[in-house]
Order: C-alpha cells, then sequence, then structure tokens
C-alpha cells in the first residue's frame, strides 16, 4: 500500500502542477533570416533576425510576424507552458499506469 500511496502522491502533485498553467499556446517562436539582395551588389546579404510566431490553424501553417519585445517574449511563455503541460500530461499517463500495476499486484495477494 505505501507504493500505491506514494504513487498517488506524485499524480496529485502533477495535478497541482497542471492546476498552475493559466496560458499556453501550441506553436512556435522562432528567428527568420532573409537573404536580400541589393542593387550593385553581387552576393546577398542577410538581414534579420526576426521573430516569428508560427502555429497550425485547420491543417495550414500560420505565421504573425512579432514586433514587440514584451510581446515576443509572453509568447515564448505561453508556448513553454504548452510544453511543459504535455510533458506533464505524459507523465501522468505514466503515473496512472504505475498505479494500475500496483493495485494489480494488490489483488494477487
Amino acid at each position: 500500500m505505501k507504493g500505491l500511496q506514494k504513487l498517488r502522491e506524485t499524480r496529485q502533485g502533477i495535478l497541482d502542477q497542471i492546476a498552475l498553467i493559466e496560458e499556453m499556446r501550441r506553436g512556435s517562436v522562432i528567428r527568420q533570416f532573409l537573404k536580400i539582395q541589393l542593387k550593385g551588389k553581387r552576393k546577398p546579404i542577410l538581414c534579420g533576425p526576426y521573430a516569428l510566431f508560427t502555429f497550425k490553424k485547420k491543417g495550414k501553417t500560420i505565421s504573425r510576424r512579432l514586433h514587440d519585445l514584451e510581446e515576443i517574449r509572453r509568447l515564448e511563455e505561453q508556448v513553454e507552458n504548452y510544453h511543459l503541460f504535455q510533458r506533464l500530461c505524459q507523465r501522468l499517463v505514466e503515473i496512472g499506469e504505475a498505479i494500475c500495476e500496483e493495485k494489480q499486484k494488490e489483488v494477487r495477494k
């Protein structure tokens, strides 16, 4: 029963962490460089980096250029929160499976 109790405590800790996540977004914030060909120059030059927020909507990739540093920071945090949420959900499933196994051991005894 001790192992089952520890698993339940771990599960509750994960649920508590999930409950703290308020803002999250799918997608990514990337930095883009553009090759620009200037008049009279043979080789293009790289301009940038330009921040982009990209995400999928109805099967299409949507990209939005970001200009405000605060908006970039906020979107990066929201995207990271989404990735954290995914990791926590995966861990929650693993703990749930371990609880099933632990209960199965109790039934066999």
